[in-house]
């Protein structure tokens, strides 16, 4: 019985352990956190990103433009990132990962360090702002890294 006992213990060390392994994003605290690249307060909730790499390290960013800098100064792919998230326009602080997003790009949009790329959740969303903003163009997530 006292082997039982002292088990326990040992369970929720194991519990513990093992549930702090889960590699996630974490919430941006806008007007607390800065931007990995830049250094600035990351202040607009429509532009926040996030990539997380496969270790655990998370970098936060103000603008689109900045991650995709720090991805090619820093030598990070695609692959050594477990998660690689843009909050959306039209529904800010929501995260979408890249794979999913419709990205557009645009002069109208003024994004904190002038990156003027916004993630939608829909491609209808992405065409919707396209037709009503005559300077908008429709980007790729391949195409980003050659406008940084």
């Amino acid at each position: 019985m006292k082997n039982f006992n002292l088990n326990i213990p040992l369970i929720f060390v194991c519990i513990f352990m093992l549930s702090s392994c889960k590699i996630e994003t974490e919430p941006i605290h806008y007007g607390k956190d800065f931007c990995e690249f830049c250094k600035m307060t990351i202040m607009d909730k429509k532009f926040g990103t996030e990539l997380v790499t496969s270790k655990g390290k998370v970098h936060k960013f103000d603008d689109t433009g900045c991650m995709v800098k720090f991805m090619k100064s820093s030598n990070i792919g695609e692959s050594d990132c477990k998660h690689i998230v843009f909050s959306t326009l039209n529904i800010p602080n929501n995260f979408i990962s890249f794979k999913k997003a419709f990205f557009v790009k645009s002069v109208s949009l003024r994004s904190p360090m002038l990156g003027n790329i916004a993630a939608f959740g829909s491609e209808l969303e992405a065409q919707t702002f396209i037709k009503t903003d005559s300077t908008s163009e429709s980007v790729i997530w391949t195409e980003l890294n050659g406008l940084f």
